[in-house]
């Protein structure tokens, strides 16, 4: 492990160029400003500087951005917005007010603008066209800017882009893949380009694609000057330095659902499913949260009795009461760290002893005490014991509010879940959602029920009219081109097409085995399905099952397999895709090995340094076949066992775990990355939005 060292010290250097990047931007604007923020802008920059760098920087005052509530006008003004149209029209809006108050007799002086407008990750477009239509050409300057990865959590990075599930999955738009491009390229130029880039999925491909021709024109043109936030980016260097990872690999969301849809049991991703997470800062709200906000507005509980309009979530997160926040990062909470892959049943019992201890300790620093051993307890152990309390507090309400929220049906929804990966008990699943729709009618988790039943089963026309009757009685048929979203993300059949000869064309016997069950099958990925038990015995001997409590009720006991197991982190009912293939990979002890074990994903493809004369990513299978075998024959088994993961369209704190995991068992280095860190209930609120 002597590399983990250097690579988490590389990792801190993307804060860096960040720093450079936003630097040049501001040192570009001369005299002093102040600095105008959208609020889902706040966090994020936190990770890449503090008030007093921007006040360094030329940074006067810091204002959020509010479109109905304008800062005084005192100097010049950057405001720094994600790349929305309509939050775009809001700052020129307030622009236009501000020209509006001075002397129309005086000219713009466009030497010195007076207003600047940095844009997240890239200006679009329609920006320009816009600048252009309000009149205001000659008076506002437009940059970009991109911080590339922040360090969320040891071995965790994420890029903070929005939207990216929803544009690209649902709406089939790509134009954030260029971005996820542009941060892939310096990851290569920080760390060093990969022996092997694995690639699964088509938009995975693009990236790599697009990664590539910035490169090689990199080459063609250095020594140029690109856009604001470029200009001091390196050149690639010819291939001598050694790799940081030996590995990569890009996998679209698409690919694994299950491991998105599924209810995770580990700490972290029970946190995430009941709370908003905001570049690695999560709430702490007693009074709201995911689980709350999206049930029908009839089966919420509000203490004044009152109904609430449907669409309240936003009201309620934006409301005047203050909430605190909790740090999910193990170098800033003791407690999360020793407790954040844990099973949740595990965290319950051992935070209430923490809590005993620490009123045991606060009891016993008060007996008997002479005045100078008071003095110093109350100097410096005091304030410690209470400000852990003060943490300890936060965990516990938030492990108050799963019992809660999922506690109660937990053992049975675990057991639905597992039903529907196994293909069994089909009559009993169906009831199971019905009975959702009826009695507790969630706007997002019993979609997400829906869309897990067919990725994995695959919904019959009689079952999915069944399931749309029910979710729109419920919420409206308002939702119905919400089934439209889901269709384009591959999460549900198309509803627009069923005649009916077509409808009769597609009943069937019910198969024992499903597409995605053979697919699993294959790459080993499901514990409980009784072909598998004896292929994963092995990892898991000696282990055998436990009894695993989700609450303080009895009989809440969920089946587990042992923890030798990525399959834990979902009951040890399904390992996730990424680290099944990260496990391959590692295992392969020849690239013959390889492609015996993965040759039959025909989405699969490699490129990187070994193959650097290979212009496209190609299959394992092919490239088995050809002239690169003999190179990449003697690549394995790995000697450095590194690989960075980065998931297109977000990531689970599940399959962190799952690969965290992996990496302890087998002596690995995996860092994870994504645009964002989610939980099920955010992809479909993504879709639905």
């Amino acid at each position: 492990m002597e590399s983990t060292q250097p690579t988490g010290k590389l990792l801190l250097g993307f804060r860096t160029i960040a720093q450079e990047k936003l630097q040049h931007v501001f040192y570009s604007i001369p005299s002093e400003k102040d600095l105008i923020i959208e609020p889902a802008l706040i966090k994020p920059l936190e990770h890449v500087c503090g008030a007093s760098w921007l006040r360094k920087k030329g940074i006067d005052k810091i204002f959020k951005f509010d479109p109905k509530n304008p800062p005084p006008k005192r100097k010049q003004f950057v405001y720094f917005i994600t790349s929305s149209l309509l939050t775009f029209k809001s700052v020129l809006d307030q622009i236009s007010g501000y020209q509006s108050q001075t002397s129309s007799l005086m000219e713009p002086d466009i030497r010195t603008k007076q207003y600047h407008v940095l844009v997240f990750p890239f200006v679009l477009a329609s920006f320009e066209q816009l600048l252009e239509e309000e009149g205001l050409h000659g008076i506002v300057e437009l940059h970009n800017f991109q911080w590339d990865f922040l360090l969320l959590d040891d071995s965790i990075l994420s890029l903070e882009l929005p939207n990216v599930f929803a544009d690209v999955f649902v709406r089939h738009d790509t134009t954030l893949l260029a971005s996820i491009a542009q941060s892939v390229r310096i990851f290569n130029l920080v760390m060093g380009k990969p022996h092997l880039i694995f690639s699964l999925g088509e938009n995975a491909e693009k990236i790599l694609q697009m990664v590539q021709r910035i490169e090689s024109n990199k080459r063609v043109g250095s020594g140029t000057v690109g856009k604001a936030g470029e200009q001091h980016q390196p050149q690639p260097q010819p291939q001598s330095k050694e790799p940081a990872f030996a590995t990569m690999l890009i996998v679209d969301r698409d690919r694994d659902y299950p491991a998105c849809l599924l209810t995770s049991v580990v700490y972290s991703g029970l946190l995430v499913e009941i709370q908003k997470l905001n570049s690695g800062f999560l709430v702490v709200d007693g009074e709201s949260n995911k689980i709350k906000t999206g049930k029908l507005a009839v089966l919420r509980e509000d203490c004044d009795g009152t109904w609430r309009h449907k669409e309240s979530p936003q009201t309620d997160s934006g409301g005047g009461q203050e909430v605190s926040s909790l740090r999910m990062s193990g170098a800033q909470d003791a407690i999360y760290l020793e407790h954040k892959y844990r099973h949740f049943s595990e965290v319950i019992s051992m935070l209430s002893a923490q809590a005993k201890t620490l009123g045991l300790e606060g009891k016993a620093y008060s007996r008997e005490m002479k005045l100078n051993e008071m003095k110093d307890y109350v100097t410096n152990k005091l304030p410690k014991v209470a400000a852990a309390k003060r943490e300890l507090f936060k965990h516990l309400r938030l492990c108050e509010t799963i019992v809660e929220e999922i506690g109660a049906n937990f053992e049975k929804h675990q057991m639905i879940e597992e039903s529907i990966l196994t293909n069994t008990n089909r009559k009993q699943i169906m009831n199971y959602i019905m009975e959702l729709l009826s009695s507790d009618a969630h706007r997002y988790n019993t979609l997400r029920l829906m869309c897990l039943y067919h990725v994995t089963i695959g919904l019959v026309p009689e079952d999915m009219a069944k399931l749309m009757t029910g979710y729109l009685n419920a919420f409206g048929y308002g939702n119905l081109t919400v089934f439209h979203n889901l269709y384009q993300a591959k999460l549900f059949p198309d509803t627009t097409n069923l005649s009916k000869t077509k409808l009769l064309s597609q009943i069937s016997i019910p198969t024992l085995k499903t597409p995605f069950q053979l697919e699993a099958n294959k790459l080993k990925q499901l514990p409980t399905d009784a072909t598998t038990v004896e292929a994963t015995a092995s990892s898991n001997a000696g282990q055998g099952r436990e009894n695993m409590l989700i609450g303080t009720g009895e009989g809440t006991a969920a089946r587990t397999t042992g923890k030798a197991c990525p399959s834990y982190v979902f009951n040890g009912n399904y390992i996730p895709l990424i680290t099944q293939l990260t496990s391959m990979i590692f295992s392969a002890s020849s690239f013959d090995n390889l492609n015996t074990r993965l040759g039959h994903l025909e989405r699969l493809k490699v490129s990187g340094r070994a193959l650097s004369s290979v212009v496209e990513p190609r299959p394992i299978k092919e490239l088995a076949a050809s002239s690169h075998k003999t190179t990449l024959n003697q690549l394995l088994p790995f000697r450095e066992k590194t690989m960075f993961v980065f998931v297109v369209g977000g990531i689970t704190y599940a399959e962190i775990a799952a690969c965290h995991l992996l990496e302890r068992t087998i002596g690995a280095k995996i860092v994870l990355s994504s645009d964002r860190i989610i939980a099920g209930h955010d992809l479909i609120e993504s879709v639905v939005q």
